[in-house]
């Protein structure tokens, strides 16, 4: 017999013994989770960690969910436990969920063998009731968590996410899932008997979306989307992923990651042909005024008529295109000037569209939306009332700040 044959038939044996034996496993792990009247899904829809948003929700990209357990602790309280991962986070074993009545206000809490996640910091300093320790943005409510917690064991956190008590890590263990459902479900009992249950949270947002910002909206993947921004053309195979769209201080926004190839031919001395595919990827991110605008620019583009004013320095230092030149000495005043000057190096264009194009970065991370759309904001918040009443935006779509003339 060929050697070739017989590796092919060797692998082929081995393949068809693995397969055999992770089928074996599976049926044994269905009739297992089926014996405690559980159920088991292999692929659950994302939509499962719709109105998650508290980390390890609500953090990064390529946010996925698998091999979901579904039932019931003793006292008939529903659960959910599921595979949770992304590029910002990767639980090593169940997330654990657990329904409560209504929306309550953010909370985290740990046993005194557990610890604090860093993205809650800004919760504050924890509040310790015996074997745990817990962190909300009131000091009573954290008590009340604290006190709640005190039913869990192990090295467990559990955070408060809005309509959810969400507990995790646990290991991928029936018995060990089953134990933590039982504390989860006593310590949702002594939330709900206590002076806060009454509490009432924010609404969670019906879709994934960003830690902080629960407007935004979080899109795996939309081509339409990069009619939406300023992208390198040319090549082939456009796509847009890792998409953040939103409302930020009253501008629309839209990021993503931007993906192409492009393709070239070469030949040798010897006639050969050869074809060479190159990927490649930026982000981007655009805004757009949501209220009626003429157009102006600051230190953007080579054409279009330039404005000066009266200070000498603000116009070595910023350069100021736009067509009409009433209404850039209307908005460009001397406070104006001044908030320009005090911004490190500011570069915008807002466009007859609507459309604003900024000076991009290589990340795009949602504190660097944050900071570009209050610089924006800055920019229309020192514009007069009276340029807003005359464009027929009226009342004022942007705040105005201090000290502005109306």
């Amino acid at each position: 017999m060929e050697p070739l044959l017989v590796v092919i038939i060797v692998l082929a044996v081995a393949g068809s013994a693995a397969l055999g034996i992770w089928a074996y496993l599976r049926h044994r792990y269905l009739r297992a989770v089926e014996a405690r009247g559980w159920r088991a899904i292999g692929s659950p829809p994302i939509s499962l960690v719709h109105g998650l948003n508290v980390p390890p929700f609500g953090l990064g990209f390529d946010r996925r969910v698998s091999k979901q357990v579904s039932g019931s602790a003793s006292d008939g309280t529903p659960f959910s436990a599921f595979v949770y991962r992304s590029t910002e986070a990767n639980p090593r074993g169940w997330m654990l969920t657990m329904p409560l009545p209504h929306s309550f206000p953010e909370a985290e809490a740990w046993t005194q063998t557990g610890r604090g996640r860093r993205e809650l910091d800004g919760l504050g300093a924890g509040v310790q009731v015996g074997p745990a320790t817990a962190r909300a943005a009131d000091l009573v409510y954290a008590t009340e968590v604290a006190r709640a917690a005190g039913e869990l064991q192990g090295p467990f956190g559990v955070t408060v996410d809005h309509e959810y008590l969400v507990l995790g890590p646990v290991p991928h263990d029936l018995d060990a899932l089953a134990a933590a459902a039982e504390q989860l479900a006593g310590m949702r009992r002594a939330l709900l008997a206590s002076p806060v249950a009454g509490l009432q949270g924010p609404t969670p947002p019906r879709h994934l979306s960003i830690y902080g910002r629960p407007g935004w909206v979080v899109i795996d993947r939309d081509d339409s989307m990069l009619r939406m921004v300023e992208h390198t053309g040319g090549g082939s195979h456009h796509q847009a992923h890792d998409i953040i769209t939103g409302l930020e201080q009253g501008l629309r926004f839209v990021r993503l990651r931007h993906t192409w190839e492009t393709t070239s031919t070469s030949t040798d001395s010897e006639g050969r042909t050869t074809t060479r595919t190159d990927h490649h990827e930026e982000t981007v991110c655009g805004y757009a005024t949501t209220f009626p605008f003429h157009p102006i620019s600051i230190n953007q583009g080579w054409f279009g008529n330039r404005r000066k004013f009266e200070w000498e320095a603000f116009n070595d230092r910023v350069t100021v295109r736009a067509p009409d030149a009433r209404f850039a000495s209307d908005v460009i005043h001397q406070r104006q000037m001044e908030y320009l000057m005090a911004l490190r190096s500011p570069s915008f264009s807002i466009n007859a569209d609507g459309s604003i194009t900024v000076r991009q970065n290589d990340r795009w991370a949602p504190h660097d939306i944050v900071a570009q759309a209050g610089e924006l904001a800055g920019f229309f918040g020192h514009v007069p009332d009276f340029v807003w009443q005359q464009l027929g935006a009226w009342p004022r779509p942007i705040p105005r700040l201090g000290g502005e003339p109306g």
